[in-house]
């Protein structure tokens, strides 16, 4: 096989493989500049008291994923709402939130997110 076959096949694979890569894990593209809708799933078992998962479940939030690694995260509690920056980026199959990270399964709606007792599932907006 002569050097330009070689290298065309060599290129080849090297682009079939960096593909195929981009179909598994998350990406930075997954979350740069989309809202997800968030619901909290919180194993009371294991350290957390009723009076913080009482004040969890009248809220609603949206986690807004702006460039940068920067974030806001919506709350509504009631008739008051409050903004709260965030950061954020990718690491492996990992998405970090303010120095915490969280194993990231995708759903076909968004993506689930765990943590110790925490389960975060990201519901995608529009």
């Amino acid at each position: 096989m002569n050097h330009q076959k070689a290298s065309f096949y060599f290129g080849y694979f090297l682009l079939s493989g960096s593909l195929a890569g981009c179909n598994s894990g998350i990406r930075y593209f997954d979350f740069i500049s989309k809202q997800f809708t968030v619901t909290y799933n919180v194993d009371s078992t294991r350290g957390l008291d009723s009076s913080r998962m009482a004040s969890l479940t009248n809220i609603t939030s949206v986690y807004i994923f702006s460039e940068g690694g920067k974030g806001t995260n919506h709350v509504q509690m009631g008739m008051l709402s409050r903004d709260t920056p965030f950061t954020w980026s990718i690491r492996t199959d990992s998405l970090i939130i303010d120095n915490k990270g969280y194993a990231v399964q995708k759903q076909d709606i968004g993506y689930i997110l765990r943590a110790d007792s925490v389960k975060i599932i990201l519901s995608k907006q529009p």
